[in-house]
């Protein structure tokens, strides 16, 4: 029977969480899926985890590369191998929540105008839990928009299209920002990008992800992709933006209001032909939230607010803590089903552990 979700997972030595991560794929309510997964040369227990789990599930579609191809060109091995209508990701170190695939199915199928979605998540590291994107928006224009100041798409999380992923494909000249280059590219190409509100992942933080140990490639590669987006959406960075952009904006390393109010004033002024205004002001106002998470003093922030349209404002704070509370809601279920208890945070950010 071919299946109507294809899920992609490349993995380099992931014995600590990788039987975890294929379980939470076999307990699914949804049952019409295959699992490609490319052994990328490890050298742990890798190979022999996959193998027994491949014999107690023939869904379960096991390819080991000759030489470590690394995660992008494993990735469009496993798109090239994969037969679903949809295919999904999936990394070795995460957790399914039992109706992942169900729900974001019948999304996809509800919605054909998307090409590519993704999900709400929780965060664990160290047994500690928390709730991801609360609050924030889910539309296209929306994550076009916050594109052009962030990645607000949950790689793991993803859903797309069959024969989109195989159209775009990974750029495997990238090495840890292949995912943000390739939203970009579909955006930029007119594909519409979306977030099903539910959440349906277990995100895992810890230190040996590629996202913690390669601070300096990522730089040198988002610069690299947002320019190329800025170029076709917006505008040309001049060296003294993209140096802020890069510092101030995306990573926000060294978060500075005056500069932020001055690269707010520019982004408004070169992005109107490609977005409205709102949604623009919108993406500044999640870079602000951030920043006040950062430790800039809440009058800085505040002088950044009054640069924002008052009656947009005020929507923009009753949508989002309305948005919030029900993310918040869903996600304490979620918590509950896990038999996690809530140890600390605030209603609006609580923090769970078993």
């Amino acid at each position: 029977m071919i299946p109507d979700i294809s899920v992609i997972m490349s993995v380099y030595n992931g014995e600590t969480y990788l039987e975890e991560a294929i379980e939470s794929i076999r307990n699914q309510t949804f049952k019409n899926w295959e699992l490609i997964v490319i052994n990328d040369c490890s050298t742990d227990s890798t190979a022999n985890i996959l193998s027994a789990l491949s014999k107690k599930d023939e869904r379960i579609k096991v390819y080991t590369n000759e030489i470590n191809l690394k995660l992008p060109s494993s990735l469009n091995k496993a798109i090239s191998l994969s037969s679903g209508k949809y295919i999904a990701r999936m990394d070795a170190d995460d957790i399914c929540l039992p109706d992942r695939f169900e729900k974001q199915y019948e999304f996809m199928e509800d919605n054909p105008d998307i090409a590519l979605s993704s999900c709400r998540f929780m965060t664990v590291k160290n047994g500690v839990y928390m709730s991801g994107g609360a609050g924030g928006r889910c539309d296209n224009q929306a994550l076009r928009a916050m594109l052009l100041v962030a990645n607000p798409i949950l790689h793991p999380g993803v859903i797309a299209k069959s024969d989109v992923m195989k159209k775009f494909n990974y750029d495997t000249t990238l090495t840890c920002t292949e995912d943000l280059e390739l939203w970009t590219r579909m955006a930029i190409n007119n594909q519409k990008i979306a977030i099903l509100p539910e959440c349906l992942l277990i995100y895992r933080l810890h230190d040996k992800q590629i996202t913690s140990t390669t601070y300096e490639r990522q730089h040198t590669e988002v610069i690299k992709i947002e320019q190329k987006y800025y170029q076709a959406l917006a505008g040309q960075m001049d060296k003294e933006m993209e140096e802020f952009y890069i510092s101030g904006i995306y990573f926000k390393e060294n978060a500075d209001i005056y500069k932020f109010i001055k690269y707010a004033k520019w982004l408004k002024h070169i992005s109107g032909k490609s977005f409205d205004k709102n949604t623009i002001n919108y993406a500044l106002l999640e870079i602000l939230a951030e920043y006040k998470r950062c430790g800039v003093p809440k009058q800085d922030v505040l002088k950044a607010m009054l640069k924002f349209n008052p009656c947009f404002l005020l929507k923009e704070i009753i949508r989002r803590k309305k948005e919030a509370k029900k993310d918040i809601e869903k996600c304490m279920k979620v918590a509950l089903d896990l038999g996690l208890k809530q140890t600390s945070g605030t209603d609006m950010f609580p923090v769970f552990e078993k």
